[in-house]
């Protein structure tokens, strides 16, 4: 899938990601790239910490069942 970028003024492959993620750029806010990635690193943090127990009510319910 392809989105255009407006820093490069063309299109680029999302699945390569942002191609100047490290530098300035005034279209971040609204770069339909920028927030894919960031929802991609979000869900792999979830993953993570899914997996680790690590979340506040996966806790809670450890706790319940064992008193």
């Amino acid at each position: 899938m392809e989105y255009y970028c407006e820093k490069d003024n063309r299109q680029t492959d999302i699945s390569k990601g942002c191609r100047h993620p490290n530098d300035f750029c005034q279209h971040r806010q609204a770069c339909m790239i920028h927030y894919l990635e960031q929802e991609a690193r979000r869900e792999e943090g979830k993953q993570a910490e899914d997996k680790a127990g690590l979340l506040a009510d996966g806790r809670q319910q450890e706790e319940e069942n064992d008193g």
